[in-house]
């Protein structure tokens, strides 16, 4: 017998082995969000992280065969279905910071400049990362 793949099989191994990860990387972040201060920084690496699962989910989701093969390995539901439900939710916790993230004229307010010239991160309580918490929460709950 010779070894089996298929880009169907790598896609749906791919997809699953990434949401658990997204899923456990989003539940931690949205701890950190409702517990304490985060920095800009933090922000900007959660955008990095969720616009990477937008595109790969956005890619692998188009594999033709992925449906059938899913569904042949157990997989309730429709799994290009599923994707794209869990990329739009990724893409709404993204348009919740482009649009809540404090900026001047298209230009960022990540940092405050000191006095003597060196720069401090911006940091964001609980409450005014409120909205990206519950944007959070609806993009986990995309993915069992």
């Amino acid at each position: 017998m010779t070894l089996q793949s298929s880009n169907a099989m790598l896609a749906y191994t791919l997809i699953r082995g990434s949401a658990a990860n997204w899923k456990i990387q989003a539940q931690n972040a949205n701890i950190t969000l409702g517990g304490s201060s985060v920095s800009s920084e933090f922000i900007f690496r959660l955008l990095d992280q969720l616009s990477a699962a937008v595109i790969a989910l956005n890619t692998w989701k188009n594999v033709a065969g992925l449906n059938a093969y899913a569904t042949g390995q157990g997989y309730t539901g429709t799994m290009l279905t599923d994707c794209t439900a869990t990329a739009a939710a990724a893409q709404a916790c993204i348009d919740w910071v482009v649009a809540n993230f404090p900026n001047s004229g298209g230009f960022l307010q990540a940092q405050t400049l000191n006095a003597d010239g060196s720069r401090t991160l911006r940091t964001f309580t609980p409450a005014q990362t409120a909205g990206l918490q519950t944007t959070m929460t609806s993009f986990v709950a995309t993915i069992s």
